[in-house]
């Protein structure tokens, strides 16, 4: 099966990321998340601050295949590919972070549901971040857009906020699909394996950056040694596009169309 790589893709496992010197890990921590659920913008904040390692979906097949490649190793295992991003990615701190959709960590287990493996995984994943979005058709607009184009943040070159894009109102039912199955899977995951996590919503996130970008530091124990909080790293990736396609959606719905 032919794997898709994007520029997202090789600019995350670029040798270009990683710290300079390798460090041993002193703390771990996950961000759990769906697609298009403000993780990249989460993830990216966090290493721009130089002392959260920089959590990548290292559980998503392209970055996998990708580091098949570079090192020229075919067998490459997901654990092997997960010890050498923690030699790459671990700030000199000692702090290693990844991020992870619900589908992505039941696929690195080889599960259609959670297992005690699974649970056990993320008890030892150290801190946990949940990052959710509010807006959920509007995060399935944002995954059918992506998926049509192939660009998944204003980082790519081809980035443009209003391309000339068909997508069928099936096409974002299909997306919304994929969001609230691992929306689902998270709900009903966290409690039944008693794990204590930081919600954060992409709203808020957007809204009151810096406040909630504070509260993530401070979450991780690391809030006193970033006095600045960098710029946010990325440009929203809405527009009129996204809003015409919202209103094909409601329309195809049979709702009413949606407030201005």
């Amino acid at each position: 099966m032919t794997i898709a790589i994007s520029e997202k893709h090789k600019r995350e496992l670029s040798p270009e990321r990683d710290f300079p010197t390798p460090t041993p890990v002193t703390m771990r921590y996950a961000i759990l998340s769906s697609p298009r659920s403000g993780s990249t913008l989460l993830g990216r904040l966090l290493h721009e601050t130089k002392q959260a390692g920089d959590p990548q979906e290292y559980f998503n097949p392209p970055l996998l295949a990708l580091a098949r490649k570079q090192y020229n190793k075919p067998e490459l295992t997901i654990n092997q590919f997960l010890r050498e991003m923690q030699k790459r990615r671990t700030s000199p701190n000692g702090v290693f972070g990844l991020k992870t959709h619900y589908s992505q960590l039941l696929g690195v287990f080889r599960t259609k549901k959670p297992t005690e493996n699974v649970a056990k995984f993320l008890r030892e994943a150290g801190k946990l971040i949940w990052i959710r979005r509010r807006d959920r058709i509007g995060q399935a607009i944002s995954q059918a857009v992506a998926i049509k184009t192939n660009v998944w943040s204003s980082e790519d070159t081809r980035f443009q906020k209003n391309p000339d894009v068909k997508i069928h109102p099936f096409e974002i039912i299909r997306t919304l699909q994929v969001i609230s199955h691992d929306d689902a899977g998270w709900e009903m995951l966290i409690p039944a394996a008693k794990l204590e996590v930081l919600e954060v919503w992409y709203e808020d996130l957007v809204n009151d950056y810096e406040n909630q970008a504070r509260r993530v530091l401070r979450y991780l124990g690391i809030d006193k040694d970033v006095p600045t909080i960098p710029a946010p790293p990325l440009e929203r990736q809405g527009g009129e596009l996204n809003e015409r396609l919202r209103r094909e959606f409601h329309a195809y719905l049979g709702l009413p169309p949606p407030a201005a």
